[in-house]
């Protein structure tokens, strides 16, 4: 409870409200199904084999340039193994990290600003920032929860080293510094949120932060050379003059949730106004604490500079779940100021708790309308998921083929390989879906997801595929009623894209291909496979596949690719590129036809031992596009 005069908070409220709020507001989150990234990284378990596996699945960079074993890695393929697609454990660990979260920030609060209101105050405020939602809802940002319990568990040992000047804490400090590093990369930044308390509020301990900074740089220089960097895209990063508009474009939402007139029906000037006046008092506090030789705001302002400082050159990837980490500093300084006004006369508490009231009646239902827009959005693609593994019971060895698919269950399921995260594989869209969904860099190639159409009718007409629509409640079978408006296509057409480890694309296929195996198939030293001829000027041949460590073992390999019999220059795989992509031009004279013969040869081969296969390269697939 709450006093004036003593400006005690009870012991138990302090530390139970923050939790109560969280899952109050949070609910739908611990109900959440998977979405998106989550699949990609479920789908590490059944890539783990052997020791040599798990090192690689746990420490290998992604794609996009980020390093995060514990947060990502390891999560996901511990909890995975243990409980499949069960959101619910995931979920949970999400929602304990967090709880500890709240209690280090009212432990922080309290302690620098000596005020149990503070204490009080200061979680809540940040817990009911509605940017918080993304995060509470959506399993692959436990990296930014993970992260920022190692940046204030780190944070809360050097306060107690300040205090005591029992030097146990400062070393004890550094354990979950360096594990935050496994986390996520914003971890680098802790160096300097120390420094800057500091050097602004414990000057005398500002040279015992200094050696922080040694394993951040060497973290950064080793992230710039190992891990791979995006010149374009989403992720690429650009130091220029976007980053002061990025920033302002944080700042507002980090005082204003998104969407707000949408999804809470107040008037669109809420939310502007509410920017202003919680920029007005934040600002305000910070300079009439300042003019007093009192520092902490200003440090509490400048962690929320420091924490966004890695995403500002992201400017092609402005997200609200960066705001997780930021919005504690912006926390902080909202429980000391409420903590201070309430010090000071009426007027002063009046307008703190006017203030803080208006935060809490635009950032609480915003908040909540947006985990359970997460919410209900992985219910229909669970729904899609759930539906396609119940569909594979009914049908197994037969290919699945999906109409009805909508954007939402596209982007929020199919591009990340949701089915094959639960373990079914031969499952397409329907080829006439693929001018109706949006193809941006960050969808890729988006061929790859449907079945050509030279495929359905041979298909269908074979037995060997099923149509479920999507959409509903539940999966339909509407076979019947699509294999009637579906024509054979002429015997000498082929599609353009042949994914060799499908069964219905073995008519394509030489006779020289061994049988499936997972994603793959081997080919001897020779092979051939039919493809659909190019249909204008600049469209190219790609290929993919994987070599095995044992052709490499005696130097690089070399492939001969031929089309129609023209071969084109050997190219070299080495030791770095295992798993390859490789795409060849194309004659103009090949424009048009209906179908092309493209011929692989490998300069040497292997028998595994045990075997009496001579191998050479695995296969994926081959497109002309």
């Amino acid at each position: 409870m709450l006093q004036a005069g003593g400006k005690r908070v009870g012991s138990a409220a302090c530390w139970l409200a923050p939790p109560l709020l969280c899952l109050a507001l949070y609910w739908y989150g611990l109900k959440t199904w998977f979405l998106h990234d989550d699949f990609a990284w479920l789908h590490l378990r059944f890539e783990v084999h052997s020791w040599a596996d798990l090192w690689y699945a746990l420490f290998a960079p992604a794609a996009h340039g980020t390093f995060r074993p514990l947060s990502e890695r390891a999560f996901f393929l511990v909890l995975g193994t243990l409980f499949g697609v069960n959101p619910l454990p995931f979920r949970i660990c999400v929602f304990l990290t967090q709880f500890a979260n709240l209690a280090l920030v009212s432990s922080i609060a309290r302690r620098l600003s000596g005020s149990r209101v503070a204490g009080f105050w200061a979680p809540l405020f940040w817990v009911a920032n509605s940017n918080l939602g993304m995060v509470m809802a959506w399993t692959s940002a436990y990296m930014q929860v993970l992260c920022g319990f190692f940046l204030l568990l780190s944070f809360h040992f050097l306060l107690r080293y300040l205090e005591t000047g029992r030097r146990r804490y400062y070393l004890v400090q550094w354990i979950p510094f360096l594990a935050g590093f496994l986390a996520m990369e914003t971890n680098a930044v802790y160096p300097a949120l120390a420094a800057v308390y500091a050097l602004l509020c414990a000057r005398k301990h500002f040279r015992s932060t200094l050696p922080l900074f040694i394993p951040s740089i060497v973290f950064v220089v080793l992230d710039l050379i190992f891990a791979p960097k995006q010149t374009s895209g989403t992720y690429a990063m650009h130091f220029d003059w976007a980053i002061p508009g990025t920033f302002l474009t944080y700042w507002r939402w980090s005082l204003e949730p998104r969407n707000l007139h949408v999804l809470t029906g107040f008037p669109e000037w809420v939310g502007p106004a509410g920017v202003w006046l919680f920029s007005i008092a934040l600002a305000g506090v910070t300079v009439w604490a300042a003019r007093r030789k009192q520092w902490l705001p200003l440090a509490f302002l400048t962690w929320f500079a420091i924490l966004l400082l890695p995403v500002l050159p992201l400017r092609d990837h402005i997200s609200p779940y960066y705001l997780t980490l930021p919005t504690i500093g912006l926390a902080m300084l909202s429980g000391c100021a409420l903590a201070s006004a309430w010090r000071g006369a009426s007027g002063w508490r009046v307008a703190g708790a006017l203030v803080a009231a208006a935060y809490f009646a635009i950032s609480l239902p915003g908040a909540r309308q947006n985990v359970r827009w997460w919410y209900e959005r992985s219910r229909k693609v669970e729904s899609m998921v759930r539906g396609v593994v119940r569909a594979r019971e009914l049908h197994p060895g037969k290919a699945i083929l999906l109409t009805g698919v909508t954007e939402e269950l596209f982007g929020g399921g199919i591009l990340d390989s949701a089915f094959s995260a639960v373990g079914v594989s031969q499952v397409y869209l329907a080829p006439e879906l693929e001018s109706a969904l949006h193809q941006g860099p960050e969808t890729g190639n988006l061929s790859q997801y449907f079945l050509p159409p030279e495929l359905v009718a041979v298909a269908l007409e074979q037995g060997q595929l099923v149509v479920y629509r999507a959409g509903g409640p539940r999966l339909r079978n509407v076979t019947g009623a699509y294999k009637a408006l579906v024509k054979l296509p002429p015997e000498s057409s082929a599609p353009r894209r042949v994914e060799v480890a499908s069964p219905l694309t073995a008519h394509l296929l030489g006779r020289t291909w061994y049988p499936i195996e997972g994603g793959f198939r081997w080919m001897p030293k020779t092979a051939t496979v039919r493809l659909g001829g190019p249909r204008s000027a600049g469209e190219r041949l790609y290929v993919s596949g994987y070599c095995a460590a044992s052709l490499l073992a005696a130097g690089p390999l070399e492939m001969l690719v031929s089309v129609e019999g023209e071969r084109y220059p050997a190219v070299r795989i080495s030791k770095g590129d295992r798993a390859f992509e490789f795409d060849f031009s194309l004659p103009s004279k090949l424009i048009g036809r209906d179908s092309v013969e493209v011929e692989i040869q490998v300069s040497r081969t292997f028998i595994p031992p045990g075997e009496g296969r001579e191998l050479g390269l695995a296969f994926r697939g081959f497109e002309i596009r």
